[in-house]
């Protein structure tokens, strides 16, 4: 896990490598793109739902991605995504992810507050259409 600044480059890939058993295949799909002039950012990511189907942890996800990241000699820079977590999952990953994304299926449907939304509103008269 990197201790340095967040920086993506302008091509990342999520690797949806559910049984931690695909990194080095994924990790050589972005090394033979490297060669074609192409620089993916590796971003391995699974969610909370998934780990729990599968009964793997994300330190497994970290293990195979450093594991890959080592054996391909890979030198430029990887990531791991807390994917699809909230506050009751994210301890978990805390870690061994470099950035976290947010599940917001809880939150959809649900009606906003009226005065949360007036105040976003009169914050922000550039997005209000005619």
């Amino acid at each position: 896990m990197s201790t340095q600044p967040l920086v993506i480059g302008k091509f990342s890939l999520g690797m949806g490598d559910r049984f931690a058993h695909e990194a080095e295949a994924q990790l050589a799909a972005c090394v033979a793109a490297k060669k074609l002039g192409v620089e993916i950012v590796p971003v391995w990511n699974k969610s909370n739902r998934e780990h729990n189907i599968i009964g793997s942890e994300p330190t497994s996800t970290r293990a195979a991605a450093d594991a890959a990241v080592k054996t391909l000699g890979w030198t430029a820079p990887y990531f791991l995504d807390a994917d699809h977590i909230g506050l009751k999952t994210v301890e978990r990953f805390v870690g061994v992810s470099d950035f976290f994304t947010i599940d917001v299926a809880d939150f959809i449907a649900q009606p906003a507050d009226p005065a949360a939304v007036k105040a976003f509103v009169d914050r922000h008269p550039e997005l209000v259409g005619t």
